[in-house]
């Protein structure tokens, strides 16, 4: 009906009214496309906004968790990059309490060490520390832990293990040595060094 009734009007009008109507319908038409495209664009932005998880090269961000407790800040479970450091998750935690043995954390916590995901880290406090040969030492360093037989809770506490790894070595016993807890999969190589002075498997 406005079609038909555009026609009658253009062919009732002179040269210069055609002129005008058909330079003002062009210029409609190029106003409502320019406001579509703009919409379109706009929901295009929004939804790549909205799905993170990307880095400049529009490549997906692994994310691991790492637990870290003791003498921080704000201890907790934290969100991180793959293939961040110690030194990052601590930066998230607010850093060393005031009450942290810092001569163990400078002597024994490696800044620059890969975090993998499910890690846990404790940072001991000073009074929870047994100071020997003139530098502070932790104190489960004098017991060893039985990787037969120590519960969840106490394989727990080991360095950079948290309760899924703990479960995990429970499940995979029993071991004849420290080693079978990698052959197993239950530990990485990179662990067991790191707690090699506080398992056994007597």
């Amino acid at each position: 009906m406005i079609l038909k009734t555009i026609k009658i009007f253009i062919e009732k009008s002179n040269g210069l009214d055609r002129f005008l109507i058909s330079f003002i319908l062009i210029g409609t038409v190029v106003a409502v496309i320019s406001l579509f495209r703009g919409i379109v664009m706009d929901r295009r932005v929004q939804v790549e906004y909205l799905s993170g998880g990307r880095n400049g090269n529009n490549e997906a961000v692994s994310i691991i968790f790492v637990d870290i407790e003791g003498a921080v800040i704000s201890p907790g479970v934290y969100e991180l990059p793959e293939n961040s450091r110690v030194k990052d998750v601590l930066v998230l935690a607010g850093g060393l309490s005031e009450g942290a043995d810092r001569e163990y954390c400078e002597k024994n916590l490696n800044m620059a060490e890969i975090l993998n995901d499910g890690e846990k880290i404790y940072v001991p406090f000073f009074e929870n520390t047994n100071a020997q040969q003139g530098y502070g030492e932790a104190s489960l360093s004098s017991k060893k832990v039985n990787v037969n037989t120590a519960s969840v809770a106490e394989l727990d506490t080991l360095r950079g293990i948290g309760s899924a790894r703990a479960e995990s070595i429970v499940k995979n016993r029993p071991y004849k040595s420290i080693e079978e807890l990698e052959t197993k999969g239950a530990l990485t190589s990179s662990l067991i060094e790191k707690n090699r002075d506080l398992l056994s498997v007597y």
